[in-house]
């Protein structure tokens, strides 16, 4: 019986992770924003901001679903990029994707999809062993 007690304990989903989904007035925000910024930054040779569309945090790691824009809020034309000659802006997504774990006080960019055309988020899943929550909402 004790036996039995135990398998069906060790069965038992772990309690789930809660998931935050970050707002603007947080004080989350700024640091994790600025995590992805500098690779995006980067790899586009200019300042960008970001049009948020999912900004979560389940325990120590968080996860970015942004659309980089100028600095005036305008849509980045990547044909002016050094992305001219593979983005089809029919096919190609305007997103960048990021994957972070908390460092101190500090994010750190564990993954990143720029301009994903698949859902990536699926393998982080597994592959970090993440809630799905912390991805979309269910």
């Amino acid at each position: 019986m004790i036996a039995a007690l135990a398998l069906l304990a060790a069965l038992k989903p772990a309690r789930a992770e809660q998931v935050i989904l970050i707002d603007r007035a947080s004080p989350e925000r700024k640091p994790m924003l600025d995590a992805v910024r500098a690779p995006v930054e980067q790899r586009l040779g200019i300042r960008v901001i970001f049009v948020v569309e999912r900004l979560a945090v389940s325990g120590d790691w968080a996860f970015a679903e942004v659309h980089p824009r100028t600095e005036a809020g305008a849509r980045i034309n990547y044909r002016q990029t050094r992305y001219a000659r593979n983005y089809i802006p029919d096919q190609d997504s305007d997103l960048v994707l990021a994957l972070l774990r908390r460092a101190g006080r500090s994010w750190v960019v564990v993954q990143e999809a720029f301009l994903p055309t698949d859902v990536v988020w699926e393998d982080w899943v597994k592959t970090y062993r993440l809630p799905r929550r912390l991805f979309l909402d269910q």
